[in-house]
Parts: C-alpha cells; sequence; structure tokens
C-alpha cells in the first residue's frame, strides 16, 4: 500500500510538472538542421556579423568547460533566438544547449524542442521551481549550457536593462556556475542590409565567503549587462571596422553586375568608408 501511495505521488507530481513545463525533446538530427539554417539565415538576411574584440575569449572557453554556464542576452528583436542558435553553434557546438520559451509559442513552433528549448509560462510563480528541477540535472550531469534572454520581452537597446529573477535564480541555485552576458544590437552601416553586433563579458556577483544569492546574481547580471550595453552602443556609434572582428559576411559591394562594370574599367565597387565620412559637408 506504502508503495502504491508512493507511486501515486510521484505520478501526481510528474503529472504537474508537465502541466508547467512542456520539456524538450533534443535530437542531434534535427538540431544540426536548425544549426545549418541558422547560420544560412544569418548570411543571408545581414551584411555582417560583427563581435567586438576581446569577446571571442570570453566566449570560446564555454566549449571546453566542465561547470555549468548560463548565457545571458539582450532582448530587441525576433532575430535573437536564430542569434542564441548560432552562438551555440560558432562557439560551444560540443555542448548540449537548454533555453525557455513560452509554452504557447513552443507549442506552435515545436522543431524548436529539438535544440534544447522547453516550454513554461513566465507568468506562473510555480514555473521557476518546476525550471530549476528541469534544469539542474541537464546542466551539472548533462554539460548543457542555459541560454537566456532575461529581460523576458523584446525591448529598445536605448532603454534601461531590467531582468525577470528566473536568470538570478537558476544562478543561484548552482555551485560554481558560469555566466556570461552577451549585448546585441542590430544597425545599419554601409550596406542596403542591416548588420549585427555583438559584445560579451563575464558576470560574477560579489558575495565575500558565502555563495551568491539570488539577489547578488540578480544584480550582477543586470549590472553587468547594462555596462556591456552601453559599451556596444558606443561602439556602434563610432563606425570603426577595427572594433570588432567580422565572423559572417562583411564583404561591401553594391550590385554584382555594377561592380563587375567598375572593375573592368578600374574602378573599385565596394563603397569607400573613408570618402563617405568626408562627403557629408564641405
Amino acid at each position: 500500500m506504502e508503495a502504491m501511495v508512493r507511486g501515486g505521488d510521484e505520478s501526481s507530481s510528474r503529472s504537474m510538472a508537465e502541466d508547467l513545463l512542456l520539456p524538450g525533446r533534443p535530437s542531434p538530427r534535427i538540431a544540426a538542421g536548425i544549426r545549418w539554417y541558422a547560420r544560412r539565415l544569418l548570411r543571408r538576411r545581414f551584411h555582417a556579423v560583427r563581435l567586438a574584440r576581446g569577446s571571442a575569449e570570453v566566449i570560446a572557453p564555454i566549449d571546453r568547460s566542465s561547470r555549468p554556464t548560463i548565457l545571458l542576452l539582450s532582448h530587441a528583436s525576433w532575430w535573437d533566438p536564430i542569434l542564441a542558435i548560432w552562438i551555440w553553434d560558432r562557439f560551444f557546438g560540443s555542448r548540449g544547449a537548454a533555453g525557455p520559451m513560452h509554452r504557447r509559442e513552443l507549442e506552435r513552433f515545436r522543431f524548436f524542442r529539438a535544440v534544447g528549448m522547453f516550454g513554461i509560462d513566465p507568468d506562473d510563480p510555480a514555473s521557476l521551481e518546476a525550471m530549476r528541477d528541469y534544469l539542474r540535472p541537464r546542466m551539472t550531469q548533462g554539460g548543457e549550457v542555459l541560454l537566456l534572454t532575461p529581460q523576458g520581452t523584446l525591448t529598445d537597446v536605448r532603454t534601461p536593462i531590467r531582468l525577470r529573477p528566473g536568470a538570478a535564480a537558476m544562478a543561484a541555485s548552482l555551485e560554481e556556475v558560469e555566466v556570461v552576458a552577451v549585448a546585441v544590437e542590430y544597425a545599419f552601416w554601409l550596406d542596403q542590409r542591416p548588420e549585427v553586433f555583438l559584445r560579451a563579458t563575464r558576470c560574477r556577483p560579489t558575495a565575500e565567503g558565502r555563495l551568491p544569492s539570488t539577489a547578488d546574481w540578480h544584480r550582477a547580471m543586470q549590472g553587468a549587462m547594462q555596462e556591456n550595453a552601453a559599451a556596444l552602443a558606443s561602439q556602434v556609434i563610432a563606425r570603426d571596422p577595427a572594433a570588432f572582428e567580422v565572423l559572417v559576411g562583411g564583404e561591401t559591394s553594391i550590385h554584382p553586375v555594377y561592380d563587375w562594370w567598375l572593375r573592368l574599367w578600374g574602378r573599385a565597387g565596394a563603397i569607400d568608408r573613408e570618402g563617405r565620412d568626408r562627403g557629408g559637408s564641405p
């Protein structure tokens, strides 16, 4: 009888968890196709993806680390989930990935479950505990990296960073967790297509002689993301290509036929940045 009761309790607990969280269904074969599509989509739709110098040294060690890792991205565009998949593929593809989506949206786009996305209701307080229970073994034993947009909603890059509590609560529940914040901007420089600009920084809370609390992590995450976003904005405004390394695209042209005609006559088809800068006024 006692075993039957325990079994009933476990079944009830699983049922409640499934009501709160739609689990991911990682599939290496399908994930490989989605990762390829993310690479293709960024190359086709953007002139370039530029990473602020020094950022690669922050992101690349994730691939070799065995510690639980959280990657925080600012959330300004529909493109952010695609970009998160691309960052995973580019920098730490040997590790699995997981990330929350609104359950309603994940039920519409179920293929995202193949790359580790899971569904929650972010407005249900009970979802936070369900998420922690779901992620702990995947991050500590399975080596999965948690991909988060902790602002929780699309937010203009010019507004102050405000985070929902889930990211900090997740970090506080893990020992020796590594947290990396990535600022994202989309802007036009010298091409008809927009460009993606990225900048990464480490996030480390201050907690002398004790484990960092949720409040410690929340302050550290919000501060790191705000400072990183401001630094990236300054670099984007400066329009100095030397401040970035180009990870995708970057070839400047006007039109293939016109470029060929200009080259035939010994003239460059690419936009002259220095000439463009001088040409605004006498």
